[in-house]
């Protein structure tokens, strides 16, 4: 990201504002559909049932969601702080075509599997 890292991160900001606006959005509307559901009129202990497992299932989309979204806050902090791009493990710079397919990427492919492994431990 040497050429135009101002411009290159000019976009990155655009690109992840745009995905934060989209999923703030959806968090919105999970959290509407899950207190339509709740006040719902359903009178048998089946419906309460198939009731209470798509509020959890709406519930969990919803916890993704804002998950995601603190992970773009946290990049767009890493955009403003100068340390965006740079893998928060080994300190290398994270390849481009990885923040293009990831923007709040924080660590590079190789330190990220790392850490998937030692999680898995």
């Amino acid at each position: 990201m040497k050429k135009g890292r101002k411009n290159k991160l000019n976009d990155f900001k655009k690109e992840l504002l745009e995905i934060r606006k989209k999923l703030a959005g959806e968090v919105e509307k999970s959290r509407d559909y899950s207190h339509e559901e709740a006040e719902g009129d359903m009178s048998d202990i089946t419906d309460d049932a198939v009731r209470t497992y798509s509020q959890q299932i709406i519930l969990q989309l919803g916890e993704r969601e804002r998950e995601q979204i603190k992970e773009i806050d946290e990049a767009l902090e890493r955009i403003d702080n100068g340390e965006y791009g740079i893998c928060g493990e080994c300190g290398e710079e994270i390849p481009e075509k990885r923040l293009k397919l990831i923007p709040y990427a924080k660590w590079c492919i190789t330190c990220k599997e790392k850490i998937e492994v030692r999680n898995k431990l």
